[in-house]
C-alpha cells in the first residue's frame, strides 16, 4: 500500500517498507510480483520456524503488529509494520527478521543490507514503543534443510534516526509535486471533450449511467449491441471522473483487440491532460531473456534492476515521451538499458492514472498486480471491464488448478536425459513419485469406467501431496543452483512448470464448500487430479467489493441476475442497463432453418442436409459469409458436404496456430470480391472480439445453439445452478451456448450502414429457453412462422429488396 497523505489533518500513514531506500530496497526475485514466496514457499518456512520457536519459548511472539507515531515538520507520521518475531534473552528484547535463502551463508551484500535495515527499523519502533533497549537479528533459514543461521546486527541509533528523517523529507517533497500534478489533472478533467464529433444514439444513455454509477460509488452492468460505441461512451466519463477525483482507472479486457480499441480511445482523450496511461502486455511477451527464471541471480535484465533503472532515468523519460505508453516502446527502451521490460511496465503502471490490461492482473491470485493484493486499499480505484461475460469462466479457471501425471513424467524423463548428477537424479525421483501418485489415484477411482476419457468426483490424496512438498522445495532450489552453475537454463522447463503447478494445486485444495468439487480425470493417455470451481463469485467479490465503482460492458449480459450473482456483484449497489440496437431493423434479416437438427444423437443424419443448405445459403449471399459451429468434430463432419458454386471455402482446423488463425482472418478481411466462405468454431477468434471492416461480411450463420459438451464438469455446474438458482440446465448449458450465438452474430451489423443476413440452423432456436436468450430487437414481435424458413431463399429476397431500396 502506498503512503497515505491527509493534507487537511496533516497526517502521513506509511509502512516500514516506505522508509527503506527505494533503490536498494527493491529487487526482482521469487519474493516479488508472482514468485515462489508469493506462492508461499517463504511463508511456509517462516511458519515452521515460528511454531518451533514458540514451542521452545512460550514467551516468543510472532507476527508482531507495530504502530508508531512521531512528529515531523508539522506532520503526524504513523508508521506501521509487522515484525516476524520478538524474543527475550538474557540481554533484553530481540527483533527477528526471518528470511529464507537458497543455501546457508549465501546472501548478496545488497540484499543483506536491505534485510538488516528492515530489522533495525522494527527494533527502532519497538524500542520507542516499549521504552526498553531492543536488538535486531537476521534469521536466515536454508530452503530444503531448514538450517538456521543467526546474524546479530550492529545498530547506530543516531544514523538510523537521521535516515528516517531524510526519507520522510523525500516522501513529503514527492507529495507536494504530486499534489500540483493532481490539480492540473483535475482542471483538465472538467473540460475533457468527447473523443468524437458527437454522441451517437445510445451513447448518451451509457454516459449518463456511467456518470451516475461513478458519482454514487456503485457498479453498473451494461448490455449494449456490438457497434454502438460502448467502449468510448464508458471510457470518456470514467477518465473524466479519474482526473477530477484523483482516482486510478483500470480497463480490463480478455483479448488484445479490445485492448487496442481501448488504447485508441485513451490516446484521443489523453492529449494535453497530464494523464498517463499504459497498456500492459503479458509477461511472457515482455521477457527479454527468453522467460527463464525471473530472479536477479539468474537473469542479467533483473540483476541490479533498480540501481540501473535509477541511473538510466528510464521511467521519467518514458512518461515524458507520450501520454499513452505502448508495450513495444517500453520493451525497446528497457532492453536497451538492460533492465527487465516487464518490470519497467509494472513500475510505469504504478505511475499511471489509467492502465489497460488483461483480467489476470486484477483477479488472478497468482499474477495480480500489487495494487490488487488482498490487503490493498482499492477505495480510489475504478474498473471498466470489457466483455465482462467472459469473466465468469475466467474466474472459475483461476480457482480450478490441476495436476498432470503426464507433465510429471515428462519432467522426470527430462531430468534423466539431462545427466546423472545427484541434483538431477533427485529431480527425476520426486517428479516420478508425483506421477505415480496421480496415476494410482486416478486409475483406482476410474478403473470400472470405460473409454479413454472419464472423470469422477472423489476425495483427493491431500496428505500424500503435502508430504511431497518439502522434497519438491529442496529439489527446486538445488535445481536452480545447478542451472546457474552449469548455465543450463531453458525457457520451457518441465520441472519448473511442474513445481509451480504443484504449489498452485496445493493452494487450491484449501478451497471448500459447495462451490468446489475435487475430481480425478482420465484424459486420453494423461491422468489428472483436479479442483473444479463452480462459482467464482466469492473470490471475485473480494476485489469488486473494495473498488470505488465497476462498469461491466458486454453485448451479452442476459439474464442479468446470472452474471451479477456469479461475478460477485453486491445487488444492493449494482444497477443494470440494457440498450437495444440503434441500427435500422430493415438492414438485418434473421432466418431460422427449422428443417435441421444439431442434437448430438441426430447429427450424423443431419450433417449432409446442413452442409448442402449452408452451400446454397452462401451462394445466395452477394458477399463473404462466416459460418460457425459448436465444435471442431461437427465442423469437420459438415464441411465435407459444403460445396458452394460461387464461393472459395476456408476451414478452421483444430491444429491451427495463432499465425494460421490470423492468416484466415486476413483472407476474410481482404476478400473484396465477396467470394469467401469461412467455416469456423463459435466462441473463438473469428466469433468474438474481432472487427470486420465495412461490408466485408454480408452473412453470419450459426449451426446449433452451441451448447457446451455435457462433461462431468458441466453436469456438476448444472447441479450447483439448480440448487442455487433453480435453473440448472438453462444456466449451465443454454446461457453459455446462446451467448456464443449472439456474440458471433454481432460481427455482422456494427454500424448504421452495415447490412446482412443472420441464419440460425436448428429447430430449437425458436423454442424456449433458447428463444428467450435471443436479443429482443432481433425478434421485434415476430412469431416463429415469420422467422423460420429456407436461409438461401431468405437471403435472395433480402438482398434483392436491399438493392431496390438503394436504387
Amino acid at each position: 500500500m502506498p503512503p497515505r497523505f491527509d493534507s487537511e489533518r496533516r497526517v502521513l500513514e506509511i509502512a516500514v517498507a516506505d522508509l527503506l531506500d527505494p533503490v536498494l530496497a527493491r529487487s526482482i526475485g521469487f519474493a516479488h510480483r508472482g514468485g515462489f514466496e508469493r506462492l508461499w514457499l517463504g511463508q511456509a518456512i517462516h511458519g515452521r520456524y515460528q511454531e518451533s520457536a514458540l514451542a521452545e519459548d512460550p514467551g516468543y511472539r510472532r507476527e508482531v503488529a507495530l504502530r508508531l507515531e512521531l512528529e515531523h515538520r508539522g506532520w503526524r507520521v504513523v508508521v506501521t509494520g509487522r515484525a516476524d518475531g520478538v524474543r527475550r534473552d538474557e540481554a533484553g528484547l530481540v527483533v527477528e527478521e526471518i528470511k529464507s535463502v537458497r543455501r546457508q551463508g549465501q546472501l548478496a551484500p545488497a540484499v543483506r543490507q536491505v534485510y538488516e535495515r528492515q530489522a533495525l527499523l522494527y527494533a527502532w519502533m519497538l524500542e520507542r514503543l516499549e521504552q526498553t533497549p531492543v536488538r535486531a537479528e537476521l534469521v536466515l533459514i536454508a530452503i530444503g534443510s531448514d538450517a538456521v543461521e543467526r546474524l546479530e546486527i550492529e545498530a547506530d541509533p543516531a544514523d538510523l534516526e537521521l535516515a528516517v528523517r531524510r526519507r520522510l523529507n523525500q516522501l513529503l517533497a514527492e507529495h507536494e509535486r504530486a499534489k500540483s500534478e493532481r490539480a492540473d489533472r483535475r482542471r483538465a478533467g472538467v473540460d475533457l471533450p468527447f473523443p468524437h464529433a458527437e454522441l451517437r444514439t445510445g451513447q448518451e444513455a451509457i454516459v449518463a449511467a456511467v456518470e451516475r454509477a461513478l458519482a454514487e460509488g456503485e457498479h453498473l452492468l451494461l448490455e449494449a449491441p456490438t457497434g454502438l460505441g460502448k467502449t468510448a461512451a464508458a471510457l470518456w466519463p470514467a477518465v473524466r471522473h479519474a482526473l477530477e477525483h484523483d482516482r486510478r482507472l483500470f480497463v480490463l479486457t480478455a483479448k488484445n483487440l479490445q485492448q487496442e480499441m481501448a488504447t485508441r480511445v485513451l490516446r484521443q482523450l489523453a492529449a494535453g491532460t497530464g494523464l498517463h496511461a499504459l497498456r500492459l502486455r503479458a509477461k511472457a511477451r515482455m521477457c527479454a531473456n527468453g522467460e527463464v527464471i525471473c530472479h536477479e541471480d539468474y537473469c542479467a535484465f533483473a540483476r541490479d534492476y533498480y540501481p540501473k533503472l535509477a541511473a538510466s532515468r528510464l521511467v521519467p523519460a518514458l512518461l515524458g515521451e507520450t501520454e499513452v505508453l505502448e508495450p513495444d516502446l517500453i520493451f525497446s527502451a528497457a532492453a536497451g538499458a538492460e533492465v527487465c521490460p516487464f518490470e519497467v511496465s509494472l513500475d510505469l503502471a504504478g505511475r499511471s492514472q489509467v492502465v489497460v490490461c488483461d483480467y489476470n492482473y486484477a483477479f488472478d491470485p497468482f499474477v495480480a498486480l500489487a495494487d490488487f493484493a488482498a490487503d490493498a486499499d482499492l477505495a480510489d480505484t475504478v474498473l471498466v471491464i470489457d466483455e465482462i461475460h467472459n469473466l465468469v469462466d475466467r474466474g472459475r479457471s483461476y480457482l480450478s488448478p490441476e495436476l498432470s501425471a503426464a507433465l510429471a513424467t515428462r519432467a522426470a524423463r527430462a531430468a534423466e536425459a539431462a545427466g546423472s548428477t545427484p541434483v538431477l537424479r533427485r529431480l527425476a525421483e520426486v517428479a516420478a513419485e508425483l506421477a505415480r501418485l496421480v496415476e494410482r489415484e486416478v486409475d483406482g477411482a476410474l478403473d470400472a469406467l470405460p473409454g479413454s476419457d472419464a472423470a469422477a468426483e472423489v476425495l483427493l490424496p491431500e496428505d500424500a501431496l503435502w508430504r511431497l512438498r518439502p522434497d519438491f522445495d529442496a529439489a527446486f532450489v538445488d535445481y536452480l543452483e545447478h542451472q546457474r552453475e552449469t548455465r543450463s537454463f531453458r525457457a520451457e522447463d518441465e520441472f519448473v512448470e511442474l513445481y509451480f503447478r504443484l504449489l498452485r494445486f496445493l493452494d487450491g485444495l484449501g478451497a471448500r464448500g459447495p462451490a468446489f468439487s475435487h475430481l480425478v480425470e482420465r484424459r486420453g493417455q494423461d491422468r489428472l487430479l483436479r479442483v473444479l470451481c463452480k462459482d467464482p463469485s466469492g473470490y471475485l467479490a473480494g476485489v469488486l467489493s473494495r473498488v470505488h465503482a465497476c462498469v461491466g460492458l458486454s453485448a451479452t449480459l442476459s439474464p442479468s441476475e446470472f452474471y451479477r450473482d456469479l461475478l460477485g456483484f453486491d445487488p444492493a449497489r449494482t444497477t443494470t442497463l440494457s440498450l437495444p440496437s440503434p441500427f435500422p431493423a430493415e438492414n438485418r434479416c434473421l432466418v431460422v432453418d427449422r428443417s435441421v437438427s444439431t442434437l448430438y444423437r441426430e447429427r450424423p443424419a443431419n450433417a449432409r442436409p446442413i452442409g448442402e443448405r449452408i452451400a446454397a445459403f452462401a451462394d445466395a449471399v452477394p458477399g463473404n459469409c462466416l459460418v460457425l459451429f459448436p465444435s471442431f468434430a461437427f465442423l469437420t463432419e459438415v464441411s465435407a458436404h459444403v460445396a458452394p458454386a460461387r464461393k472459395r471455402v476456408f476451414v478452421q482446423q483444430r491444429t491451427d496456430t495463432e499465425r494460421d488463425r490470423e492468416a484466415l482472418l486476413e483472407v476474410l478481411r481482404g476478400a473484396v470480391l465477396g467470394d469467401v466462405l469461412l467455416l469456423a468454431v463459435a466462441g473463438g477468434v473469428f466469433a468474438e472480439g474481432v472487427d470486420y471492416p465495412g461490408d466485408v461480411l454480408r452473412a453470419v450463420a450459426v449451426v446449433g445453439p452451441c451448447l457446451p459438451v455435457p462433461t462431468l464438469d458441466q453436469r456438476l455446474l448444472q447441479e450447483y445452478y439448480e440448487e442455487r438458482f433453480e435453473r440448472g440446465f438453462e444456466y449451465a448449458f443454454v446461457v453459455p451456448g446462446m451467448t456464443r450465438v449472439v456474440q458471433a452474430a454481432g460481427r455482422l451489423i456494427r454500424s448504421a450502414e452495415d447490412s446482412g443476413v443472420i441464419a440460425l440452423f436448428d429447430r430449437r432456436f425458436l423454442d424456449r429457453p433458447y428463444r428467450d436468450r435471443l436479443p429482443a430487437d432481433w425478434l421485434s414481435g415476430a412469431g416463429g412462422d415469420t422467422l423460420s424458413g429456407d436461409p438461401a431463399a431468405a437471403a435472395r429476397v433480402f438482398f434483392a429488396e436491399l438493392a431496390a431500396r438503394v436504387r
